[in-house]
């Protein structure tokens, strides 16, 4: 969504109670039709507000409903532009809720809109929030067949940021159906892409999608490459969370080369960000990897030798 909250606080209460006021008055009737297409383009953006306000909050169902109203006004005063933007919130909305036929339904109402006003940015995302739905209920196929009409606009429109973001959807989604090599192709080129805008993030994103789909296939070697040059890129930006999956990933990798060592520095290093930013799925995992890793020692290494490494890397052998 593209509304902007006007009371410009960033408090989400000040703003609800700021717009909930504003469509009141948007709500008393003028006395001349001038006056009452007025108020009704205030109600509009108020709606609007409140929505996207309560979907920040994740209050998906009473985003829903503020959105719904904007949509039916919309539709009244024939603004297809709040039409479009209304039915990309309620799909947005729905999906958050695990609704994805009901997003579904949203977004190819919204694709309809913008192929109509000629809008082909929103056409773009239209296509992609559809890709990106039928990727969650693991219908990958449909989910590429959006991916590509998305990726064949970004290159007419010249939106490289989209073209990136695409490519690595792309990549993701024959990654998830086991075609790697396809999957490296379109990581490539996302790499590729995001080195020529200088779009740092997107170049340590996609170097660890390539490092991925390369352990997939069993290339240690070039997998280790790309995740450690992903650890360097995520250590300069300062990506805390990034650098953590970087030592990760890493850890994974050294383990299936047998360099043991270095993966438990690795996990340790992952572990400690991870328990520095409170990120408890991440911290859990990385203490499994940990465990297995530990078991797998312990069966070649002395106990004697086996706790005294433990104990200097802060890890109970209890």
């Amino acid at each position: 969504m593209t509304e902007v909250i006007r009371s410009g606080s960033g408090n989400n209460i000040e703003s609800i109670e700021f717009e909930e006021q504003s469509l009141e008055e948007a709500r008393e009737i003028g006395d001349s039709p001038e006056e009452s297409l007025c108020q009704l383009n205030e109600e509009v953006i108020s709606l609007g507000n409140l929505g996207n306000t309560y979907e920040s909050l994740g209050e998906y169902d009473l985003a829903i409903e503020f959105y719904q109203q904007w949509l039916d006004i919309a539709r009244e005063i024939g603004d297809r532009n709040g039409e479009a933007k209304s039915l990309s919130g309620l799909g947005n909305a729905y999906q958050s809720l695990g609704k994805y036929q009901r997003a579904i339904e949203f977004y190819q109402q919204w694709l309809s809109i913008t192929r109509k006003i000629g809008d082909r940015t929103g056409e773009g995302i239209s296509l992609a929030s559809l890709g990106n739905t039928y990727e969650y209920l693991g219908k990958y196929e449909q989910a590429i067949e959006f991916y590509q009409q998305w990726l064949s606009i970004t290159k007419k429109i010249g939106d490289w940021t989209g073209e990136c973001i695409c490519l690595g959807s792309l990549g993701n989604t024959y990654e998830s159906l086991g075609h790697y090599q396809l999957a490296i192709e379109f990581y490539q080129q996302w790499l590729d892409l995001a080195r020529f805008i200088s779009d740092a993030y997107g170049e340590a994103m996609s170097l660890s999608a390539l490092g991925s789909a390369y352990k997939a296939l069993g290339q240690y070697q070039k997998a280790f490459e790309f995740h450690h040059h992903s650890l360097q890129i995520r250590k300069d930006l300062d990506d805390r969370n990034g650098e953590a999956n970087a030592w990760f990933n890493l850890g994974l990798v050294l383990e299936k080369i047998n360099r043991k060592s270095e993966a438990m520095d690795a996990f340790c290093n992952a572990r400690k960000i991870y328990h520095a930013m409170g990120l408890d799925a991440s911290l859990q995992d990385c203490n499994h990897a940990i465990e297995v890793l530990s078991q797998n020692v312990a069966n070649v290494a002395s106990g004697f030798w086996f706790g005294r490494w433990l104990s200097h890397l802060g890890i109970s052998n209890k």
